[in-house]
């Protein structure tokens, strides 16, 4: 078992005791930034603490009229704040206060951010901190902005946009292909018609099953196929053909990538040097049946086909790449399972970070059962990769549980075993810790 030698989200050396400067404008908003931080885990606190105590009412009130009663048990409860102070708790309520605010004086603006933190399980793979060397501080803070206008037409009924811009705030990139530590995740125009919602500019991706319910997510996401966002253009929409069958149709066209992607150095041409995607479509289809007001099946495919850009000046990539998908999730009440297979042909990248060349067959599995009891979702997750040609693999493993603590506050506590060994049969620790993750937004 040798060590990995490369921090693995941005390909340089881990280095505990050298971090990289921070960037001019990240730099000035950290402490600030860190400042925000610690009030928001404070008032929340605080709140804990002080919710027994009267809150003045509005002078129009948005809620009944009736007394709210505190849940009788844990499973009643839609927050843990609710469980233990009642419906009418200070975070929930000043959420919903904040929300009404902004929709009373039209302000399309929400933030919010991911806080991570990482113990190793049992020997050194990154050391314990707030994130990991080459990716510490804080994981994202994002800005949304999401003006729309109701229209009045036989044809459309609403036009707007989508905006979400993240940072970072410690001087590393979240990803060494980033061009820096501020980004765009999303910036597109969008018409919502009787056929379907159009989508303009910079998308994300649909391919597959959009998220697997964990903070870490699985190999197809390191792959490069989840949370992707490029530029182009998309429709989707909803068919209803009765209260018990469903189609969710999905048809992108991408003209050319971004250099924004959840995959890691090597993963594909989006995360190497001198390549780029381009003229790429995507297809999704998800038929699903209803079988009662507690049962549901949804049976998804996908496919992606599209060129690489710079392939020309490298003989180990493809001009071309072909991808195709198929997914399974069955809905019980509060029990959730679901299965995932991709298959994908033409060598992306020279050097594949699970096999370490161009294979040009990449597949992967994975698998999760989920189940909700009040605020809290356990989950086990699987999945498993095979690069061919030449012949890698990889696996990650990832149970846990997440709390929705508020409204608009989870916290995420998750183990995370994620094993990659090469063409030569060596194997590396990618990690084997544990995370706790909160996440918020405002």
């Amino acid at each position: 078992m040798s060590p990995n030698p490369e921090n693995i989200f941005t390909g340089k050396a881990k280095s505990p005791h050298k971090p990289m400067p921070a960037h001019a404008l990240t730099s000035k908003l950290a402490r600030p930034l860190r400042k925000l931080h610690l009030t928001l885990v404070a008032s929340f606190l605080a709140s804990a603490l002080h919710a027994q105590d009267a809150v003045k009412a509005p002078a129009e009130p948005t809620f009944p009229a009736t007394e709210p009663q505190a849940p009788t048990s844990f499973s009643d409860s839609a927050t843990v704040a609710q469980f233990f102070f009642g419906k009418d708790n200070l975070p929930d309520t000043f959420y919903d206060e904040v929300q009404a605010w902004k929709e009373q004086y039209h302000i399309p603006i929400s933030i919010g951010a991911d806080h991570w933190f990482h113990i190793d399980r049992d020997e050194h793979i990154y050391g314990d901190g707030y994130g990991v060397p080459g990716e510490s501080g804080t994981y994202y803070y994002y800005i949304d902005f999401d003006p729309s206008l109701q229209l009045e037409s036989d044809f459309a009924s609403e036009a707007g946009a989508h905006v979400q811009f993240r940072f970072r705030d410690s001087g590393d990139k979240l990803r060494a292909f980033y061009s820096g530590e501020y980004w765009f995740y999303e910036a597109y125009g969008y018409l919502k018609t009787n056929i379907g919602t159009f989508k303009a500019g910079q998308i994300v991706t649909q391919f597959g099953v959009a998220w697997d319910g964990t903070w870490w997510e699985g190999v197809p996401y390191f792959d490069g196929y989840k949370f992707d966002p490029d530029y182009g253009v998309g429709w989707d929409n909803e068919w209803k053909f009765s209260d018990h069958f469903l189609l969710d149709s999905v048809a992108q066209f991408f003209f050319a990538s971004d250099g924004v992607n959840g995959s890691i150095p090597g993963a594909d041409a989006e995360s190497g040097s001198g390549l780029s995607e381009e003229n790429t479509g995507v297809i999704r289809l998800v038929p699903t049946w209803k079988f009662d007001q507690d049962q549901s099946l949804a049976w998804g495919v996908s496919g992606l086909y599209g060129g690489i850009k710079g392939a020309s000046v490298d003989p180990g990539v493809d001009s071309r790449r072909g991808v195709w998908g198929t997914d399974l999730t069955y809905t019980w009440k509060n029990f959730s399972v679901f299965g995932e297979y991709i298959d994908a042909y033409g060598a992306t990248n020279p050097v594949r970070y699970v096999s370490g060349g161009p294979s040009d067959h990449v597949n992967s599995a994975r698998i999760g059962v989920s189940y909700k009891y009040g605020p809290a979702t356990f989950h086990i997750n699987y999945s498993h990769g095979w690069d061919h040609q030449p012949r890698g693999q990889q696996y990650v493993f990832d149970p846990g549980v997440n709390f929705q603590m508020a409204k608009n506050i989870v916290l995420y506590l998750e183990y995370v075993k994620w094993d990659v060994t090469n063409r030569y049969g060596v194997t590396s620790k990618f990690d084997d810790g544990f995370e706790s993750i909160i996440v918020w937004n405002l």
